[in-house]
C-alpha cells in the first residue's frame, strides 16, 4: 500500500513537472494569442492586465473581457480569464482587476505492477490579480500586479486508498513599463514574478522563474500593426525559441491576426461594432490544435 501512494505521489508531481515545463504554457486573451503572444508593447486593452498593466492608461474606457478556451482544456494551461478595468484621465492612473483559472486535468487508469488502478487526479491552479498603472509622462507610464496564487493538486476514488490532496497559496508580483515612443512606435518591458514566489507542495518546493519580458510594436499605416517581444530574456528555463511575433490589419469592423508563438503558428479573426467585439483564436502545431473565443465589453 505504502509504495502504490508513493508511486501516485511521485506520479502526480510529473505531471506538475510536466505542466510546469510544456510548450503548451501559451498564456491568455484570444486577441494577443492570435498575434502570438507578442503584446508587451502593444497592451492598449483590457488584456494588458496581464501582459503589461503599465499599458491600461491606454484604456478610452472601462472594458470587461473574457476569453474561454474551446478544446484541449485538459493540455491548455491557461482555460478562461476575465478582467474588467478603467483609466482616470484626470489621475493619471488605471485601475483592473482579473481572474485565470489556469488548468484542470485529470488521469484515469493508471497500471502498476498487477494492479489497475482507477484513480481521478485533479490540478486547480487559480490567479486573482490586482493591477494599477500611473501614467508618468504623455509617453511613460509604469504598472504593477498583485496575484493571488492558490495550487491544488491531488487525486480521489483510488480503490482501497484514502483521498491524498495537498494545496499551496501565495503572492507574486510583477512590473511594467510602456513607452509609447510616437504615434507609430512603442516598447514594453514585463518583469512577472519579481520576487519569485516560492511554495511547497507534497514535500517538495517550487518556484516561479523571474521572467523578464521586453517587447515592441509598430503601426506601419493607420490599419496594420507588427509586434515582437522575448519570453524569458535572462533564459532561466531552457527552450529552443524564446521570441514571439504578430501582426493585425484591420478592416472596419474586422480584424486578422497571425503570429508565430515560439515557433508556433497562431491565426486569429476579430469582429465589433460598438460596445462589443468577438474574438477568435487557433494555435496550432505544438499548442494542440487548440481553439479559443473572446468577447469584450466597453462600457
Amino acid at each position: 500500500m505504502r509504495k502504490v501512494k508513493t508511486f501516485l505521489r511521485s506520479l502526480l508531481l510529473l505531471g506538475f513537472i510536466i505542466f510546469f515545463t510544456e510548450a503548451t504554457m501559451a498564456c491568455v486573451g484570444a486577441r494577443p494569442l492570435a498575434m502570438g503572444g507578442a503584446f508587451i508593447g502593444v497592451a492598449d486593452d483590457i488584456n494588458a492586465v496581464y501582459w503589461n498593466p503599465a499599458g491600461l492608461v491606454q484604456l478610452k474606457e472601462p472594458e470587461f473581457t473574457w476569453t474561454r478556451t474551446l478544446n484541449n482544456r485538459d493540455t491548455i494551461n491557461y482555460d478562461d480569464f476575465l478582467a474588467v478595468g478603467s483609466y482616470n484621465e484626470e489621475s493619471g492612473m488605471a485601475y483592473a482587476v482579473g481572474y485565470i483559472n489556469i488548468t484542470d486535468y485529470y488521469l484515469n487508469y493508471i497500471d502498476y505492477y498487477d494492479y489497475e488502478i482507477l484513480t481521478y487526479v485533479d490540478n486547480k491552479i487559480q490567479w486573482l490579480i490586482f493591477s494599477l498603472a500611473q501614467k508618468i509622462t504623455q509617453q511613460l507610464s509604469i504598472g504593477g500586479n498583485i496575484r493571488y496564487m492558490y495550487f491544488s493538486l491531488g487525486f480521489d476514488d483510488v480503490e482501497g486508498f484514502n483521498l491524498m490532496t495537498d494545496s499551496a497559496e501565495f503572492f507574486s508580483f510583477d512590473l511594467s513599463v510602456f513607452y509609447q515612443a510616437d504615434d507609430r512606435l512603442a516598447f514594453g518591458l514585463l518583469i512577472q514574478d519579481i520576487n519569485r514566489p516560492e511554495f511547497i507542495l507534497y514535500g517538495e518546493k517550487w518556484y516561479y522563474i523571474r521572467n523578464v519580458r521586453p517587447g515592441f510594436s509598430y503601426r506601419i499605416t493607420d490599419s496594420l500593426l507588427v509586434s515582437a517581444s522575448i519570453y524569458d530574456m535572462l533564459e532561466e528555463v531552457p527552450m529552443d525559441n524564446r521570441f514571439r511575433i504578430g501582426l493585425e490589419q484591420k478592416f472596419d469592423q474586422l480584424s486578422i491576426r497571425a503570429g508565430l508563438e515560439r515557433g508556433n503558428k497562431t491565426f486569429g479573426l476579430g469582429a465589433g461594432g460598438g460596445n462589443c467585439a468577438l474574438d477568435y483564436v487557433y494555435l496550432g502545431d505544438d499548442l494542440g490544435d487548440t481553439h479559443m473565443l473572446g468577447f469584450t465589453y466597453k462600457f
